[in-house]
């Protein structure tokens, strides 16, 4: 077990060092340490679960969460979380944002989207995160050998010494010597997240007007979004489907001005006025962990919406290049 503290603190105070440096590609491996870490030690943690119903004082009991607990041991993140959120182990803000760090370290290592303008808080935000639930963690059973030599890193926080009575004491104190060291400010997430929203709505703003007053004809902010829409629908297996039997036939702009008027979108206006009112109350939010969901449900839900109009603003660029070739009679 003392082997197991040692490199959990190590890897920690490996993910500080990176972190520390705030630029992007730092954080980026300082964010896949400390979830890593965490995923090592709740992991650990569902063992000793394991371990305590099964010694000889409870191994005829019974418990209703049998099943949890063996998903909690397996490989599953959320599962772990899950088990430990019912456990009271974990709050619900902590499990939440847990969660949510941890579905970008998957976007950055697995998918290959970088975040870098969220990058560097996010990073620093886990790691404080991570430093205060491990610094909870104590267990019952410790062992050793006299030859163990501790990593150096470690020694910083455990000292040198292959065994000491106080190894938990150390251990929780050198998290909280971790956590403190960041400097995590939530003002600074809550800026950085704030700050990539607001950009992220006025290249959407420039899109709708563009596709509004730029393309082949002049219409309003909100037909932009319908018509948008209605043309990547048209071409679609659902909106092929939501047409039959109910189509009379016509044009494909026919079709495309049919779907406009007759498909139940979700986004019929001009969302940028009501993502702005989004980014306000982001930007006001003082709770790091409130602040990361309004982010992320911000990003999630207007995934698609945003997808739409980045689609039709470069149709309507080519459409601008195109006649600007036509006018110099290429």
């Amino acid at each position: 077990m003392l082997v197991f503290l040692a490199h959990a603190i190590e890897q920690l105070d490996l993910a500080a060092e990176h972190i520390s440096k705030g630029d992007p590609n730092n954080a980026r491996f300082g964010l896949m340490l400390t979830d890593n870490v965490l995923e090592l030690v709740l992991h650990q943690m569902a063992k000793d679960e394991q371990r305590e119903r099964t010694n000889f004082l409870n191994r005829e009991k019974t418990y209703a969460d049998e099943s949890d607990l063996r998903a909690a041991l397996g490989r599953h993140f959320d599962a772990k979380i899950s088990f430990f959120r019912s456990h009271n182990k974990l709050s619900a803000e902590e499990a939440e944002s847990i969660t949510i760090c941890h579905s970008y370290r998957n976007e950055v290592y697995h998918i290959g989207l970088h975040h870098q303008d969220i990058l560097p808080a996010l990073a620093r935000f886990y790691f404080y995160l991570v430093c205060g639930v491990l610094g909870r963690y104590k267990t019952n059973t410790m062992s050793y050998s006299p030859s163990m030599v501790l990593p150096e890193r470690a020694q910083k926080h455990l000292g040198s010494k292959p065994i000491s009575f106080h190894v938990f004491d150390e251990y929780q104190s050198g998290c909280l010597t971790l956590q403190e060291g960041i400097s995590f400010e939530a003002s600074n997430l809550v800026s950085s997240l704030a700050d990539h929203m607001t950009e992220i709505i006025e290249q959407q703003d420039i899109g709708v007007g563009m596709i509004a007053t730029a393309g082949p004809r002049q219409m309003t902010r909100d037909e932009a979004i319908v018509e948008s829409q209605a043309w990547r629908l048209a071409f679609k297996e659902e909106g092929k489907k939501f047409a039959t039997g109910k189509w009379s036939g016509g044009s494909v702009f026919d079709f495309v001005n049919w779907i406009g008027a007759n498909y139940p979108f979700k986004n019929r206006r001009d969302p940028t006025p009501s993502w702005q009112k989004r980014e306000q109350s982001l930007r006001l939010e003082k709770n790091p962990h409130k602040a990361l969901k309004k982010y992320k449900d911000f990003m999630t839900q207007t995934e698609n919406i945003r997808e739409v109009i980045e689609e039709s603003h470069m149709q309507v660029e080519m459409y601008i290049d195109e006649q600007i070739d036509r006018m110099r009679g290429k």
